[in-house]
């Protein structure tokens, strides 16, 4: 028993240097259509074993592709690396993406991989949306895994970042989207609930019930069942849930 255990200690620690060889060679890996840009000091080592197993970020990106349409305008918040609005927009080139990310340092990546690929119907931006936002800035808690950087300070947050808040209904009456893509680490929450969505005919968001209470999460699909948009089961998985006006 022991020496197995030893022997599936070092394949896993095996895997484990590949890809760390393969994050220092910076070689963009290809993932559904797009060229990613590798860098170790951005991309965790999770993030490129999710890209070479096909298996990244999949829910947000089957909804995505079921519910747009030619000519939609999506509205995303929480870019990440910018490698599913980067998907849908090559394979949606007549569409327009509009796309807010907190954490500064993610930026270049997202530039590098819509410059590697061509795409130019995505606009990127460095701020946090809220509806009536009492600041101008608020602290965004940076995190070893950047994925679980938030609002929300977690015992693993390392640093603040004070980052420029902007009125989400006011960027909606402006940008008029069609469509929400939203993965904001239980920011949700507070996002949610008080946006205007009227004028929207899909909403695809991941919750994070680590973070949301059930009242939170009530609050949400209150809020989405109130401007007549409802759960497309057939298109939701995980915790990721797309929604669709009746």
């Amino acid at each position: 028993m022991k020496d197995d255990a030893l022997r599936l200690f070092g394949r896993k620690r095996s895997r484990a240097e590949r890809f760390e060889r393969r994050l220092a060679s910076g070689k963009p890996i290809a993932y559904r259509g797009v060229e990613v840009p590798v860098s170790a000091d951005i991309m965790p080592v999770p993030v490129l074993v999710a890209l070479s197993r096909d298996d990244y970020e999949v829910p947000e990106l089957e909804a995505g592709t079921a519910l747009l349409r030619s000519g939609d305008r999506m509205l995303e918040l929480g870019t990440g690396l910018g490698i599913v609005s980067g998907i849908l927009a090559k394979r949606f080139p007549d569409c327009q993406f509009r796309t807010y990310e907190a954490n500064a340092s993610l930026l270049p990546h997202i530039r590098t991989l819509h410059t590697a690929n061509g795409i130019e119907n995505v606009d990127v931006h460095n701020a946090m949306l809220e509806p009536e936002p009492a600041e101008q800035t608020r602290p965004f808690y940076m995190h070893p895994y950047f994925t679980e950087g938030s609002i929300i300070e977690t015992e693993r947050s390392f640093e603040a970042a004070d980052v420029p808040v902007l009125d989400l209904n006011a960027v909606i009456g402006e940008f008029d989207p069609t469509a929400i893509m939203c993965d904001i680490e239980g920011a949700e929450g507070i996002v949610i609930p008080k946006a205007d969505l009227s004028r929207v005919r899909a909403l695809i968001l991941e919750l994070h019930p680590k973070v949301l209470s059930r009242p939170s999460i009530k609050a949400i699909f209150d809020a989405c069942s109130a401007h007549g948009l409802y759960p497309r089961v057939e298109h939701s998985s995980k915790q990721v849930v797309a929604f669709e006006r009746v």
